[in-house]
This record gives C-alpha cells, structure tokens and sequence, in this order.
C-alpha cells in the first residue's frame, strides 16, 4: 500500500483530483488538508505561497495509473507527487484499500 502525498495550488483544484481519482477506482481514499505555507526555490527565486495539501490512499499496483491521473489534472508543471510504501497498516484496512 502506498500513502500518496500531493501538494495543490487550491481546494478547487485537491477537491477536482481527489473526486476523479477516487471515482476512477484509483484511490481508496482522499484526505484534503487546506492552508499549508510552503517555502521554495523555483528558477532561482525563494517563493513563499499557501497550498493544499492531499493525501491518496492506493495500493501499490495502481500507483502508475495514479500518478499519471494526478499529473494530468494538476495545474503545476512539477507536482509534488510522493508514494510513501507503508510498512504497517490495520490488515483490514489493507484489504478495504486492495478491494477498492
């Protein structure tokens, strides 16, 4: 199982690929957190902006498709797309995640 952790330029934007990526059976599950201060270089600048932040639960065979849905739909030219392979899990949980 992989926690995927996405940043978004907006709610509109979380709540658009959380909703699809669910729907499409990519996801078990999405998690939106709004309101993150973020702090970066981007072409050499220092950049100081607010995101949204997304979590997707998916299993591991499904995170390819995942990810390219997420790319897809995002408006940024680099997203931050990160898969955290979760080493322990509620069994249960794992099976609802595999099933869905």
């Amino acid at each position: 199982m992989f926690l995927v952790y996405a940043t978004c330029a907006n709610e509109a934007e979380a709540k658009k690929i959380a909703e699809a990526v669910v729907k499409e059976r990519l996801a078990a599950c999405a998690v939106i957190l709004p309101r993150a201060e973020s702090v970066f270089f981007w072409k050499g600048r220092l950049e100081k902006t607010t995101e949204v932040v997304l979590f997707l639960k998916c299993s591991e065979k499904k995170y390819g498709r995942l990810e390219r849905r997420v790319k897809k739909l995002h408006s940024y030219k680099v997203p931050c797309i990160i898969a955290l392979d979760v080493e322990r899990v509620n069994p249960k949980f794992l099976q609802w995640v595999e099933k869905t």
